[in-house]
């Protein structure tokens, strides 16, 4: 196994598990905004993990068919980039959510 693939298989594990703690811990409403006796209060924030998982698929890709120094680097920004930004997204998703239910309970409002 060759120098880039070590680095990439390293980090993909590493920013894996961190993804997946990011994720869970959001999408289970973090510490002390859970209400309901659900498990997963958020679930929006498991985007962190389809945009890691397309990070992961794009620098595999990229390890195994091309041989570019610049791609691999890529590759690991992209890997790393994808918690943050699939974290941006799943805000804005939960709190369009949040808008959307309030909005559905104003309109039930009993008058």
């Amino acid at each position: 196994m060759n120098e880039n693939r070590k680095v990439f298989l390293i980090n993909t594990v590493i920013s894996g598990f961190f993804a997946f703690f990011i994720a869970d811990f959001c999408a289970a409403g973090t510490i002390g905004e859970n209400p309901t006796d659900q498990k997963y209060v958020a679930p929006e924030f498991f985007v962190i993990l389809v945009i890691w998982g397309i990070g992961f698929l794009f620098g595999l890709i990229t390890s195994l068919k091309i041989p570019s120094e610049q791609f691999h680097v890529f590759a690991l920004v992209m890997i790393w980039v994808s918690i943050p930004l699939g974290f941006a997204i799943g805000m804005q998703w939960a709190l369009w959510a949040n808008e959307l239910s309030a909005n559905i309970f104003d309109s039930t409002s009993y008058s």
